[in-house]
């Protein structure tokens, strides 16, 4: 063949070549874009014919088009989502390379239907291999996708580091930080839209472990251990060199005292990965196990040199002075507790709603006060472009920077945990724990079975808070129940409070009696005698709490009810019947909003005295609803601190007259910002005259010091039942009393709002108080519930105080917050320690308790919407 011919057939080839190639791209591009209008319109299995036509073409594809197969697998996996075959969508994304065309978008789609469908394991894997360029789309879409991964798996840490990468780039710096602070805000954490998800993500991905892993340290998180341990066994079965799986671990160790798990859980943690707080913390830990009150004491300063508003530090340095009788270190400790408590509450009311941007530097302050470094580096440096770089602002942000490099701590290869808390010498010597090395658990005991047989045995009442759309506030409130042997028979009857109707203004409610008082028959029933004892004939109101006392010294119990606007007290004559002696007494009028009450014999006279809490200034004219920004043209109870204070009332009884000494006592000037809901009286500090301890609603406790001759000092603060370990004013509620830890001091409890546990106030003697509520077992069960009413109480007749609570949230927030939740028996173990027992049925509604003082019932209610 001539070389001529040669040439024409070569060039015929290539011609015939060029020809099939641009046939074939142009039938390769038809195709593609035949199957993406397909799907536009719905049309997901007849896609994905198309597709895997083309993709049965082998090889064909990539001469087509060099990217001619990633193209196909990418629109492939989009089909197959679209026809709900979540498996296979993601075997085929994850065969697209990641430095392809549509490697990026491959991988975010992946993480993304794997996460909505309960994959977390492969979204994870997906996320932590590819990385995006900072300020992209897709790299926000990545920090958005991998956070809440994190979050589904429990993994604060984690999460937090991601923070510190997010805000380099991030368009919204401030939403950035405010997110940040809330991964400490337990209150702001989703437990039931939590919960929700991980069922549903192990519904359909049952052998997924980072689902496990999120369901152990959500149980680790709901006080319930036991569970916990169950998963995270598993996850390490599946993982054994884990990180962050033996990081659950560490925490599930620390939460129930064990200490050679968490040893060797801190032998297989890489040493960066703690913050140097964490550690120290360790240490502290570590310390309490082991009876080393200088190591203690040690660890405890470095952690408050770090970050002085590190939860618990604080109080935790005052009670180690305050047992070694170092009162002038405690009294400083305290005034610098009440700071920072003061701190937390501006930078909490501050960071938890959109930050305008002259509040730059007022957070700032605040985060430095804290010790929130990282924050506060974040602040200043907005605050820099909001001052056009003022030099105070550029020298407190480099400040901050510097505080923050050194808490994190620095990565030393081949160190552990284990290696930096114990040292070297020891950390070597600790020993893997194999199972069934761990403590046998004492004895439970038995545990007493409560029914609810209100109804079967007579007591028929439930409280009425006449709801409305509009939310008014006073709706929140409930009903107290007293206890009173009215008759003389032995036997303790039951006066139950009711509301009604709510007025449209500001008088007071001249309505008929609604509450009910019940006679104990002696045979485990009761009747309703509220005619027969003369209380249905005298006018009734909106009614809030009942104290029950002797006022008149004539050896028969009477009632004292606080209700809207008005106070009621009712005399017990002594032959089953009840005359109404407010007026008599001193105690009519206009009397804006009392909630609970005390009777205790202030002055030692012998007769009973009277202290009223006071709530706000809520106006039901003037005061407007508060529009609920979830739902358009509905409503939610608005905030306490919208309305002024009321202050409380203090009454001397003098020969069964009150006179109102709230001024002289020292009451009024104390109480400018309190609203109070909760009051005990006990003597507290073994002098011989009854303090008076109150719970306020979003500012600091009161205890009042009885110094003699009508004169209270208020010691809250210096007392150290201002507010919690954690910092911040509480929504104090209910509270109870008594010696809980069997050392012969009184000590003190009070319930909270969602997201802050109800507080147990050891007393140490001397008028001091510190938060153990951590160490006595109540934090954990009670942190994600609403707290109202509280009472110790022997169940079980072992000799030792158990606590019961009711909870209801105030709002329905459901699925992200509960509404109605389970009534609580944390029983006593010794020493101060409660076991919780299994809750009580759950329902909606709102609880209170009541205290009187030492010849008053305390007194607990059930209360619930009518709604």
């Amino acid at each position: 063949m001539s070389r001529r011919l040669i040439v024409v057939w070569l060039c015929l080839g290539a011609l015939g070549a060029a020809v099939f190639w641009v046939a074939g791209a142009w039938w390769f591009r038809t195709a593609i874009a035949a199957a993406t209008e397909d799907l536009a319109a719905g049309r997901a299995a007849q896609a994905t014919k198309r597709l895997n036509r083309l993709a049965g073409l082998g090889p064909l594809v990539g001469f087509w088009s060099s990217g001619g197969r990633v193209e196909v697998d990418y629109w492939l996996g989009v089909c197959q989502e679209a026809e709900g075959k979540v498996d296979e969508a993601l075997q085929t994304w994850r065969r697209i390379p990641d430095g392809s065309a549509r490697g990026a978008n491959a991988a975010l789609r992946l993480a993304r239907l794997a996460l909505d469908h309960g994959r977390f394991a492969v979204a994870e894997e997906t996320l932590e291999r590819v990385a995006f360029t900072p300020g992209s789309p897709a790299f926000d879409m990545h920090e958005v996708m991998l956070q809440q991964v994190y979050m589904f798996e429990g993994r604060d840490e984690s999460l937090r580091r991601r923070k510190y990468v997010e805000l380099g780039s991030a368009r919204d710096a401030a939403e950035v930080l405010r997110r940040n602070w809330l991964i400490d805000e337990s209150k702001a954490f989703p437990v039931d839209a939590m919960k929700t998800k991980l069922e549903k993500a192990g519904e359909e991905a049952p052998d997924d472990d980072r689902v496990w892993l999120g369901k152990a340290n959500l149980a680790l998180r709901m006080a319930r251990p036991d569970e916990a341990d169950r998963w995270i066994t598993r996850c390490l079965a599946r993982r054994p060199d884990d990180p962050a799986v033996w990081q659950a671990r560490l925490d599930w160790a620390v939460a129930v005292n064990r200490e050679p798990e968490a040893l060797e859980a801190m032998g297989r943690i890489p040493a960066d990965r703690l913050s140097a707080v964490q550690l120290e913390r360790l240490r502290i830990w570590l310390a309490v196990r082991r009876g080393d009150a200088q190591a203690e004491q040690a660890a405890t300063d470095r952690v408050f040199a770090i970050e002085p508003g590190a939860p618990g530090i604080l109080g935790r340095l005052a009670e180690l002075t305050a047992r070694a009788g170092q009162t002038e270190r405690t009294a400083e400790l305290r005034r610098r507790k009440a700071a920072i408590d003061q701190a937390t509450d501006v930078y909490r009311e501050r960071i938890g709603v959109v930050v305008p941007t002259d509040r730059f530097a007022e957070l700032a302050e605040a985060a430095e006060t804290l010790g929130r470094w990282f924050e506060a580096k974040g602040w200043w440096t907005l605050a820099i472009a909001e001052s056009s770089g003022s030099l105070k602002a550029r020298e407190a942000a480099a400040r901050a920077a510097a505080r923050q490099a050194d808490s994190v701590l620095k990565q030393v290869k081949g160190k552990t945990v284990a290696d930096l808390v114990l040292g070297a010498s020891e950390a070597l010597a600790t020993t893997t724990v194999r199972p069934g090395a761990r403590p046998v658990e004492s004895s439970a005991g038995v545990v007493p079975t409560f029914r609810d047989d209100a109804k079967a045995v007579g007591l028929n009442a439930v409280y009425n808070n006449d709801p409305s759309v509009l939310c008014r506030l006073p709706e929140t409130m409930g009903g107290g129940v007293g206890l009173i042997d009215y008759d003389g028979d032995g036997w303790l009857d039951v006066y139950a409070v009711d509301g009604g109707s709510f007025p449209k203004d500001n008088e007071p409610v001249a309505s008929p009696q609604r509450d009910r008082l019940f006679r104990n028959k002696g045979d485990g029933t009761f009747e309703d005698v509220t005619a027969k004892s003369g209380l249905a004939a005298f006018l009734g109101g909106y009614g809030h709490g009942v104290t029950v006392g002797d006022y008149d010294g004539d050896g028969r119990p009477d009632l004292f009810v606080t209700r809207w606007r008005s106070y009621a007290l009712y005399r017990n004559k002594g032959d089953g019947t009840f005359e109404d002696a407010t007026h008599k007494a001193g105690l009519e009028g206009d009397r804006d909003w009392p909630t609970s009450a005390a009777f205790a014999d202030l002055d030692n006279d012998g007769d009973l005295d009277l202290y009223v809490c006071h709530y706000s200034a809520w106006d039901p004219v003037t005061s407007p609803p508060c529009p609920n920004a979830a739902k358009p043209g509905a409503y939610l109870y608005c905030g306490p601190r919208m309305f002024d204070s009321k202050p409380d009332h203090l009454f001397r009884n003098d020969g069964g007259r009150f006179v109102d000494v709230s001024d002289q006592a020292g009451i009024t000037s104390a109480d400018r910002e309190g609203r109070g809901l909760g009051v005990v009286a006990a003597d507290l500090d073994g002098d011989g005259r009854l303090d008076l301890f109150v719970a306020n609603d979003m500012t600091a406790n009161f205890l009042f010091h009885n110094e003699g001759d009508w004169k209270f000092r208020e010691i809250g603060m210096e007392s150290g039942v201002a507010t919690n370990a954690g910092g911040g004013y509480l929504a104090g509620m209910g509270v109870a009393c008594g010696d809980l830890d069997g050392d012969g001091r009184l000590d003190l409890a009070v319930t909270n709002f969602y997201g802050e546990s109800t507080t147990f106030y050891q007393n140490l003697g001397g008028g001091q108080f510190v938060d153990r509520s951590a160490a006595v077992g109540l934090s954990a069960p009670t942190r994600y519930v609403l707290g109202f009413g509280l009472s110790f109480l022997d169940v079980d007749n072992d000799g030792l105080l158990d606590v019961v609570q009711t909870n209801g949230h105030v709002s329905d927030l459901s699925p992200h917050v509960p509404y109605a939740m389970p009534s609580m028996l944390l029983r006593g173990e010794g020493g101060g320690g409660c076991a919780t027992s299994r809750p009580w049925p759950a329902r909606p509604g709102r609880f209170r308790a009541w205290a009187g003082g030492l010849r008053s019932a305390i007194l607990t209610t059930t209360a619930r919407s009518t709604s």
